[in-house]
């Protein structure tokens, strides 16, 4: 039998990667299931916050997620694992205030580069924070606290869930405001901090509203302040920093959504989209409101926006308050 001529095996050669180049075109993303790294320990607020976003993601997108949990380092472990990443949606992960913005700026020596390695991809919600104060303390207000700890120095202990965390630096920023006498003392995490608020071990703590509502609930801390810009319905008699006199210490915890750089242009765009649309849900609002959280849509355009702005506000309240990795 004749052998066809060469020609015709070239062609069909031509033909057959046309038709797989095309079939990859028109392939539909996500075609499996898609990774999100979250850098922080399970259980937490951020961690729930995925939680919720996820299981309404998956059904719009068809495909499941699997949650892989990074901690360590406030973050910077779980953000280098995203970093470097394969860059084509399958692989994406969760930046917080505390993680890709005050963590990665008194980090001495970062595995990535925070500006060149990241995708902003969507925000997802906000939270504010509570100033908490061990129930053993003889004070009911943030005037009394500032008074007290000028009164007994080197009385007062605030806890963090480590050097360069968001609330470090937010305690940093509120003693600098108020002429607050502290000692810092780094945690692993704030659940060891709170419980040893709880035992008496510190005098104060600024933690994220979701973790220490419940304690303040229970009696076992005293709220003195909310972070954020309007008090909570949960402590309506729980003022906001600025109505306790201390306006330039507002800080709101924040949690996005990055991937690594190379992304293509429409999955970032899909999945900003697909996020904003489960955002917009009324059950996704309802489970994000008991985590005591907001949902915040933005476009990738606006995500990266605010990057860019908390990077610059926080990168200054370090600077002037010489806070440390140390």
């Amino acid at each position: 039998m004749r052998k066809p001529p060469l020609f015709w095996h070239v062609a069909l050669s031509a033909i057959l990667c046309i038709a797989t180049a095309v079939q990859a075109a028109g392939a539909e993303y996500p075609e499996k299931p898609i990774r999100w790294i979250v850098p922080s320990a399970a259980g937490g607020v951020s961690d729930a916050t995925v939680r919720v976003v996820t299981a309404e993601l998956a059904k719009r997108l068809g495909q499941a997620f699997v949650i892989d949990n990074r901690p360590g380092a406030t973050g910077i472990i779980g953000l280098d694992a995203i970093a470097k990443s394969k860059p084509d949606g399958y692989t994406i992960g969760s930046a917080a205030l505390s993680s890709i913005v005050t963590g990665s700026l008194v980090a001495k020596n970062l595995p990535y580069n925070t500006s060149r390695d990241f995708l902003p991809i969507a925000m997802l919600s906000t939270q504010p924070n509570l100033l908490g104060v061990a129930s053993s303390l003889p004070v009911k207000s943030v005037k009394e606290l500032v008074a007290y700890s000028q009164s007994h120095p080197n009385a007062i202990f605030y806890g963090s869930n480590g050097n360069g965390s968001s609330l470090h630096v937010a305690t940093e920023l509120f003693r600098a405001s108020t002429g607050l006498r502290a000692t810092h003392v780094p945690y692993k995490s704030t659940p060891a901090a709170e419980m040893d608020l709880i035992a008496g071990q510190l005098q104060m703590l600024i933690d994220n509203f979701g973790t220490m509502a419940p304690n303040v609930q229970s009696g076992r801390v005293r709220a003195l302040a909310i972070t954020g810009p309007k008090r909570s319905p949960l402590f309506p008699d729980v003022p906001t920093m600025a109505e306790a006199g201390v306006p330039g210490a507002e800080m709101v915890a924040w949690t996005g959504v990055v991937g690594p750089s190379g992304i293509p242009a429409n999955i970032i765009k899909k999945l900003n989209s697909e996020i904003n649309a489960v955002l917009a849900d009324p059950k996704v609002v309802k489970q994000l409101a008991d985590l005591a959280s907001d949902p915040v849509p933005m476009s990738v355009g606006q995500f990266d926006q605010f990057l860019k702005m908390e990077t610059a506000r926080w990168s200054a309240v370090i600077r002037n308050n010489n806070i440390t990795a140390d």
